[in-house]
């Protein structure tokens, strides 16, 4: 009851205070004194305390709401030069991820919608926007292309936004690999033509030597240049090699053994097609002998000379330039490449009209030598082409592997108003709960909710998955990781080198366990707010993880206990001798060849073959200490060619001996036949070379006097000069190539005349003198991987760990 109410009541009844006709306190019945408000409140705290929470639950499953439907999965990527934003979004590549992924069944999206959901946005730098806004002022625009762009997706859930991000990723990467890689895969010579009756013998040599070529021409100058030995080896210095052997050896001895013997396939389409071709080489002959007269007339018409030229003290120069000088270089060349091309022209036709007499089939034996000669020519030609379609692939992997590369890893992006739905939640929940506690009718309502509240709760408490999961972290530290990259610097992915290769490979773990095991990158938060901030302030920069969690969720605590163990104890050297693999190099020519001169010639193209490599290792050294290695390794080859190879080279050529007499007359002979021919065609370069140095113009000094007095030198001084010397050289080696094969033309006659096949005693000399060489000569090989390998992996030792 309100006792001061009641007490001015009576007091008013009674009449006191009647000088007052109108009280100045002005009360309503329903009044409520606030001490009293406050004392229900306080009574029925515990109403307000779970309407606030039950309203709290509901603005936060709101927040949250709210909070996922704002997210999106973000990534930053740099492009290669060369590319742009329509890059970027691939039609192939967006109708896989979008069949791989079910996006039509699973989110009801055509591929149309499905591209429009990829929200792409270049990333600009200030400066070349300030620079822009300036421009714009004065009516001009700045042309820029970004290297960086943010790509924004969300696709059904965010996990799955995340995870059609990535796949899109490495599709994108995929496809542009497999786009460049085609350029650089080489066809193998098909076997079943060598049965094709269409064909003569010379045809497949032909064709064998077109390609041979053009893989030179694609392969020319790598052995000199690829010296990273993880990434290369000595591939290119193998193929090289190869392809000499080849060349020089398997092609040269059926050349001869063809040419000596006038056999051909089919000697009736031979001569059917003689005279056509006969006639076609005559014509070029005509044709270049032309070409040639022609460059040969400008050549003297602008042949000058020039005075020299004494400079003033102190007069100044200025370097221009002279097209004329270079007029007459180019020229020259032109004229010389041209008498080049006519002399190995008639050469040909020398060759067609010797062959084209005489022409025979030849028995079955022969037939099989020539068919037996073919195989091992395509098989050796085949297995270089595997080479080098190899060392392609890893290079197109290195060069074309990441066109895409990760300036960041994906992350969830958001730009909710969830903490506003919370703060706004506290306050309505506030409110509601004093509402609701004023309202006492409802109390038995809330009384019921907060106990299902309670057992809802404790529901879901005791329905949580208390299975603990095997939780493991991966470190990289080897200096490629911060540029994206695996020692041998091919694109950096974890996934890859650990899923596929370790996980499946080595420790045995199935294609369906797989999908339980979850491999993420350990980033701090804001990573792509801080990558986009730093690339827009112009810096070059790649965030690149170097640590990952790998969660093992295979239900299976003893098999998550086995996996994990394996990680730790073989994952980093694993990964280490993935990219340090001893390759054992083991050349056999023995057992690749039949006869002494070849494995001769391999063992001396091998011995040659490795002094190049240790040349160009020691130049391109670090350190004195392998330095010092390759120089003994110069030393120990030395030793072997002067005096383990030069021994029993000189042991079979003084003996007169080898493999098989009949044979070896028919390859000679075949051999003199192309020397004779040869010889031929450099008497004819000589004195093409002869004329041209005797009659050469060295060329003016060009120098113009200016108005202001100084001298003006053209660039190209010395262009003349430098043709000539070369001009010479090459005149010098032809002289030293003539000489060389009038040498071997005398060595032949003698050889072939008291040549012999050796006594088994003989024969075991020989096989053992061949194979030390061979052996000493692989060792040496070996030794040169050990000391590329030992230094790789004092630097990489411990740069990977799991924990």
């Amino acid at each position: 009851m309100n006792i001061k109410k009641d007490v001015k009541i009576i007091r008013f009844m009674r009449g006191e205070n009647m000088k007052h006709q109108i009280s100045t306190e002005v009360k309503h019945e329903d009044e409520i004194d606030i001490t009293e408000l406050l004392l229900i409140l306080i009574k029925e705290k515990k109403t307000i305390f779970i309407t606030m929470a039950l309203v709290m639950i509901l603005s936060f499953g709101g927040a949250l709401y709210e909070r996922n439907t704002s997210r999106k999965a973000s990534i930053i990527v740099n492009l290669a030069e060369g590319y742009n934003e329509g890059n970027l979004l691939v039609s192939n590549v967006l109708e896989r991820v979008y069949s791989e992924n079910d996006i039509r069944e699973r989110n009801r999206l055509s591929l149309d919608e499905f591209a429009k959901k990829f929200k792409i946005t270049g990333i600009v730098p200030k400066e070349i926007e300030e620079k822009r806004e300036f421009l714009l002022k004065s009516g001009e625009f700045l042309e820029y292309t970004p290297t960086n762009y943010r790509v924004d997706l969300r696709v059904g859930s965010i996990e799955e936004s995340k995870k059609i991000l990535n796949d899109y990723y490495k599709s994108l990467n995929d496809y542009y690999k497999e786009l460049n890689e085609s350029r650089y895969r080489f066809k193998y010579f098909d076997e079943r033509i060598l049965s094709d009756s269409e064909y003569n013998y010379e045809d497949y040599l032909k064709i064998l030597d077109e390609r041979k070529n053009s893989l030179k021409t694609l392969i020319k100058g790598r052995e000199n240049t690829r010296t990273d030995y993880i990434s290369y080896g000595f591939g290119y210095r193998k193929v090289q090699l190869d392809l000499e052997n080849l060349e020089t050896i398997r092609v040269q001895d059926l050349k001869n053994y063809l040419l000596a013997t006038n056999i051909v396939k089919n000697p009736e389409k031979f001569q059917s097609e003689f005279l056509n071709r006969k006639l076609i080489l005559e014509n070029s002959i005509k044709e270049k002998k032309e070409e040639a007269n022609n460059y040969k007339k400008l050549l003297d018409r602008y042949s000058f000379e020039g005075e020299n030229v004494v400079l003033p003290k102190g007069v100044k120069i200025s370097v221009g330039d002279n097209q004329k000088e270079k007029y007459y270089v180019e020229l020259m060349a032109s004229y010389l490449s041209t008498e080049n091309e006519l002399v190995n022209l008639q050469q040909q036709l020398e060759e067609l009209i010797y062959v084209s007499k005489n022409l025979k089939m030849g028995t079955e034996i022969e037939k099989a030598y020539i068919l037996e000669s073919l195989q091992g020519i395509v098989k050796s030609y085949n297995a270089i082409v595997q080479e080098v379609n190899t060392l392609e692939k890893k290079e197109n992997y290195i060069r074309y592997g990441a066109i895409v590369k990760l300036a960041t890893p994906v992350e969830i992006e958001t730009n909710s108003k969830a903490k506003l739905i919370l703060v706004m939640g506290v306050v309505m929940g506030l409110f509601l709960g004093v509402i609701v506690a004023l309202l006492k009718n409802y109390y038995q309502v809330f009384k019921k909710f907060n106990k299902s509240l309670m057992l809802l709760l404790l529901f879901s408490i005791s329905s949580l998955n208390i299975y603990s999961m095997e939780r493991l972290t991966l470190q990289f530290t080897h200096k490629e990781i911060n540029q994206g990259l695996n020692p041998d610097k091919t694109p950096f992915d974890v996934s890859e080198i650990l899923i596929k290769d370790f996980l499946m490979k080595k420790v045995g773990i199935s294609a369906e366990e797989l999908k339980n095991i979850e491999i993420a990158p350990i980033f701090p938060t804001g990573s792509i707010g801080s990558t986009e901030s730093r690339l827009k302030s112009g810096e070059r920069y790649l965030y690149i993880p170097t640590e990952y969690s790998v969660t093992l969720n295979l239900k299976n605590k003893v098999e998550e206990k086995r996996v994990k163990e394996s990680l730790i104890e073989n994952f980093p050297k694993f990964y280490i001798d993935s990219f340090f693999k001893s390759e054992n190099y083991s050349y056999d020519f023995l057992k690749e060849y039949t006869n002494y001169r070849d494995v001769i010639k391999a063992l001396n193209n091998l011995i040659e073959s490795i002094n190049l490599e240790i040349d160009l290792r020691k130049r391109s050294t670090k350190t004195r200490e392998i330095f010092y290695e390759y120089s003994n390794l110069d030393v120990e080859l030395n030793r072997v060619k002067n005096i383990s190879f030069r021994d029993i080279s000189n042991y079979i050529k003084s003996n007169n001996l080898v493999a098989n007499i009949s044979l070896e007359k028919i390859l000679i002979e075949g051999e003199d036949k192309y020397t004779v021919l040869e010889l031929n065609s450099l008497r004819n370069k000589e004195k093409i070379y002869e004329t041209v140095l005797r009659d050469y113009s060295i060329g003016e000094k060009q120098a113009v006097v200016l108005e202001s007095g100084d001298i003006s030198i053209s660039s190209d001084v010395g262009l003349r000069e430098e043709q000539y010397i070369n001009i010479s050289k090459m005149y010098l080696s032809n002289l030293n190539r003539e000489n060389s094969l009038r040498i071997g033309l005398l060595e032949n006659l003698r050889f072939s005349k008291n040549m012999k096949e050796p006594n088994e005693e003989q024969k075991k000399r020989i096989e053992i003198g061949l194979l030390n060489v061979q052996n000493e000569l692989n060792e040496i090989l070996n030794s040169m991987v050990k000391i590329e390998l030992r230094d790789y992996r004092r630097e990489y030792i411990g740069s990977v760990k799991v924990f």
